[in-house]
């Protein structure tokens, strides 16, 4: 009986002396993960507060900048305000710039080798006065084959340089990039930028500049940049913007600009960074402009979306332009959701909307139509445009939306928030925005001459 409860005993103090190991073996990992947990934190913490975010981390919520501008000044009569950027850190799609700028960079930027055609077309000695710019990643080869085969294919007689601007490719891209130019002879490579969506959103189109003042065989009167989800009627643009800006000079039948520091786009406001400036899709400049923003950035080193650096720049250099807007007919945002129920076209339902910067296809207007990212959508527009510019609409009295579960909501233009603060009148009577942006004569906030009221 006695060894019965020696075994007992025993074994229960066995148990006892286990349970308090692995108590002991338990609280020691427990206590150590704590720490360790403690110590990441700890250097994340001490990580940040050295370090900007990744540059593509999303910023969340972000104060807006203050009040713009500082409306207590009091001005004498006729006497225009001093506009300056507003004091901020831009964001540029969901980033901030001074987060981008600080990026290391992906691959080894080489230079782009000599690649001439290696077929090139007959000179037939015409002057192109005009430049259309795409600005496109130098990876998206499908977007290029697909421009290059509808409207530039379309509108090869319509006195233009067409041209795609992309960064450096990197060095698995580079043989590829360079055989595509020797094929085409259409790509403006800038080999000092990286391709990414930050450089493009940024300091693309002002180094686009820089090139042709540096390195461009040709000046150009006019230069247009534009995106690759942009379709442009080159002959109605043409037509309707550039030419009639143009003028022979006296004895030869050489075309130049009438007009200095122009901008024609689609007037544009920002209200978190509080700008006002032409559309990014799409817009023109003169080359004094070309010429002018490179040695403004030199000087004052803007980082923010590419149209706002432009209207920023701008400001600093205290330049006024004048802007020849494009209105809602003109350029638009394509919305599937504005066509005719039951047909596979581009063209907009009877009662459309067309004083919103979103509709269908509708008159005779159209020069620039955006967003269209889908393929489909593209060739869809690319099907009503010939040689000419657009084809006649077929006419319909259907009031029918495609989807009556997923209508165009016909949003108001973006020109319509600027505040009333933002409008000034310059000494010749034209309206000015920003301290920048000159309508042109007659031409009011709504973006309408005032024989046209």
């Amino acid at each position: 009986m006695a060894a019965r409860r020696s075994w007992i005993y025993e074994s229960v103090r066995g148990a006892s002396v286990a349970r308090s190991r692995m108590t002991t073996t338990r609280y020691w990992v427990m206590l150590s993960s704590f720490v360790a947990v403690a110590l990441i934190l700890l250097g994340m913490h001490l990580h940040s507060s050295t370090r900007l975010p990744p540059l593509y981390s999303k910023t969340g919520k972000v104060k807006p900048p203050p009040p713009y501008p500082d409306t207590s000044v009091v001005l004498a009569e006729g006497e225009l305000r001093e506009w300056v950027p507003p004091e901020m850190d831009a964001l540029v799609h969901g980033v901030r710039a001074s987060d981008g700028i600080r990026r290391d960079p992906k691959y080894k930027l080489e230079k782009f080798p000599y690649s001439p055609m290696d077929n090139p077309p007959h000179d037939d000695g015409h002057q192109r006065p005009w430049l259309g710019a795409v600005i496109c990643s130098a990876w998206d080869l499908k977007r290029r084959m697909l421009i290059r085969y509808t409207w530039m294919k379309l509108y090869k007689d319509v006195p233009m340089d067409q041209r795609f601007v992309i960064s450096n490719p990197g060095p698995r891209w580079m043989d590829i990039i360079r055989q595509e130019n020797r094929t085409y002879g259409d790509l403006i490579v800038l080999d000092h930028l990286q391709e990414d969506d930050f450089t493009a959103n940024t300091v693309k189109t002002i180094e686009f500049y820089r090139w042709l003042v540096e390195k461009s065989p040709r000046k150009y009167e006019f230069v247009t940049k534009m995106d690759t989800d942009l379709w442009v009627n080159a002959r109605g643009y043409y037509d309707r913007q550039i030419l009639p800006r143009l003028e022979a000079q006296a004895g030869n039948t050489t075309l130049v600009s009438t007009v200095d520091y122009t901008v024609i786009g689609q007037f544009y406001y920002d209200s978190y960074h509080k700008t006002s400036f032409p559309h990014g899709a799409i817009y023109t400049v003169t080359w004094d402009i070309v010429q002018l923003l490179p040695v403004l950035q030199d000087k004052f080193h803007v980082i923010a979306g590419e149209d706002v650096t432009m209207a920023w720049l701008l400001m600093r250099g205290k330049q006024k332009v004048n802007m020849a807007v494009l209105n809602e007919q003109e350029k638009f945002e394509f919305d599937q959701k504005d066509t005719r129920r039951g047909e596979d076209g581009p063209w907009a339902r009877t009662g459309t909307d067309v004083t919103s910067p979103w509709h269908a296809l509708a008159g005779k207007e159209a020069l620039a139509i955006h967003m269209l990212k889908k393929d489909d959508e593209w060739l869809m527009v690319a099907s009503v445009f010939d040689k000419n510019g657009l084809i006649d609409a077929p006419t319909t009295e259907s009031h029918e939306f495609r989807d009556d579960n997923d209508k165009p909501g016909y949003p108001r233009p973006h020109y319509t928030a600027i505040p009333d603060s933002f409008w000034e009148t310059d000494k010749d009577g034209r309206l000015l925005c920003n301290g920048v942006w000159k309508l042109e004569a007659g031409v009011g906030r709504d973006m309408k001459k005032t024989d046209d009221k």
